[in-house]
């Protein structure tokens, strides 16, 4: 049958159905990136690539030894992250005509191809042989990634359709905010190099935030599965 047959509503819920498949993969993509970076650290006997290194080392460092697999791990996830965006927006932003709240939610998927954007190039513009890059572009990527989930926050609040699901969104940019302040000012403080405890506690915190964004693209499927019923009036 063509879409353009499908009567609207269930239009309409045939791309939510699309964009929960889109965000789930897109999360475990993600987290099997990390699985499969933390595994050859592992392989690698967990040792320490720079001389600077702690006893637990940044995930930018395991990614720059082992370039392949951080680069497409890193543009699957970007490039599905932004179809998440967009199959949302689709989805939530069909009926809205006001210009305040298109305007918010189209700022939501620039902040997130961004972001996304930001992810692939860290890992092409690896730690080891352009440190400078690197560090800018993971910034941009944690800063861009906030400000889309706080875009679609302020997005949905204005347009009164909160669940659960956006709740969790705010739970999450409240619990990275100081994950990543605090990460930030670990990393930026100078010690002698055979003192690595702030070291440690840095990337100990990378790895952390890195995990908190699987749930996160998950996010973005229950809030389409807790709106499909609705759509579908069942």
């Amino acid at each position: 049958m063509i879409v353009g047959t499908i009567s609207p509503s269930w239009q309409h819920a045939f791309f939510k159905v699309l964009g929960v498949f889109v965000s789930i993969v897109a999360s475990l993509v993600w987290l099997a990136t990390l699985v499969t970076l933390f595994s050859l650290w592992a392989e690698d006997d967990f040792v320490r690539y720079e001389s600077d290194d702690g006893e637990v080392v940044y995930i930018s460092n395991v990614g720059a030894r082992h370039k392949s697999v951080f680069i497409v791990g890193t543009a699957i996830t970007g490039i599905l992250f932004v179809l998440t965006l967009i199959f949302t927006k689709l989805c939530f932003d069909k009926e809205s005509r006001r210009r305040f709240k298109k305007s918010i939610s189209m700022l939501s998927i620039i902040f997130g191809i961004l972001s996304g954007i930001s992810l692939s190039l860290l890992a092409i513009l690896d730690s080891v042989n352009y440190k400078i890059a690197h560090y800018i572009f993971t910034g941009l990527f944690i800063g861009f990634t906030l400000l889309s989930a706080i875009s679609s926050i302020i997005n949905r609040f204005s347009r009164n359709e909160v669940n659960v699901a956006v709740n969790i969104r705010v739970l999450f940019v409240s619990m990275i905010t100081p994950l990543v302040i605090t990460f930030v000012v670990m990393s930026l403080i100078k010690r002698p190099d055979n003192e690595t405890q702030l070291k440690s506690v840095a990337a100990s915190l990378e790895w952390s935030i890195a995990f908190f964004f699987v749930p996160y693209l998950a996010l973005f499927a229950l809030d389409l599965l807790l709106s499909i019923n609705h759509d579908l009036n069942i």
